[in-house]
């Protein structure tokens, strides 16, 4: 007998491993009725770890033109995030002026900082304002927007017109795909007005991502890398490397930075 767990795990690992899978042919490989895959599916959906469609799933990381939700991010390269953060954190200094673009990786970048006075921090992230309003040493400002609630984020024009009238010294920008040939790409166009606004108040703008971006892209154009000044990362193949270092862009690899 399988319990429903250890089928699920087994679902998981199939959906990762094929990018996308019917319900119809887990039914047949996992030998239940597809009422039960159904059900398996909703409770892997639920804890973010696939995404349910029509007839069956995809994996998360084949999502090509559709938010993720922040859940689903959240449970995803959990470590590599908490190191990205940690190493991005040491770029602020006393009394800059920062934004925090939203996501999941950017929010550890917040929850690391420390040892920094008098940081005015800027973000469109109910979860990153969430996390800085516990801090003392930081003044916070929240863009306003509307609440995009899958994800926690504020979007449209008011954040927008917001970011427009402010300079900081940094941007920590997130980003869902890099490369070098497409620069920076996002799964939707509702939050590219943001980000560009983000880029363009910026004195620096530094990309905080983990390995699982990179040579990839997706839906919507954001920027291209010459605007990057920084890519702060967990880990980065030699020839990767030596193709962001040619095009001006300082690497900060988390694991080589501790």
């Amino acid at each position: 007998m399988v319990f429903a767990f250890e089928r699920q795990e087994q679902i998981l690992n199939y959906v990762n491993q094929e990018k996308k899978a019917s319900v119809k042919n887990l039914s047949k490989r996992f030998k239940v009725s597809e009422v039960t895959i159904r059900r398996d599916l909703e409770e892997l959906a639920n804890k973010g770890l696939i995404i349910k469609i029509h007839g069956g799933a995809l994996t998360i990381n084949h999502n090509f033109s559709n938010e993720i939700p922040y859940k689903a991010k959240f449970s995803l390269n959990v470590e590599a995030k908490k190191k990205i953060g940690k190493a991005a954190a040491k770029i602020i200094e006393d009394n800059d002026v920062v934004i925090f673009d939203a996501g999941s990786t950017t929010v550890e970048v917040a929850a690391h900082l420390c040892d920094v006075k008098n940081v005015t921090a800027i973000t469109n992230d109910i979860n990153i304002a969430m996390v800085l309003s516990n801090n003392p040493n930081v003044s916070l400002i929240v863009t306003g927007g509307i609440l995009q609630k899958s994800v926690y984020t504020l979007t449209g024009p008011t954040a927008e017109d917001f970011l427009s009238t402010v300079h900081v010294n940094k941007t920590f920008l997130g980003a869902d795909a890099i490369s070098i040939n497409y620069g920076i790409t996002n799964r939707t166009m509702l939050e590219i007005p943001i980000k560009k606004a983000m880029i363009k108040a910026a004195e620096e703008v530094i990309v905080v991502a983990d390995y699982s971006k990179i040579n990839k892209k997706v839906f919507a154009h954001v920027c291209d890398l010459k605007e990057i000044d920084k890519i702060v990362i967990d880990k980065m193949d030699m020839e990767m490397e030596k193709a962001f270092e040619e095009i001006g862009i300082q690497l900060i690899i988390a694991d080589k930075n501790p």
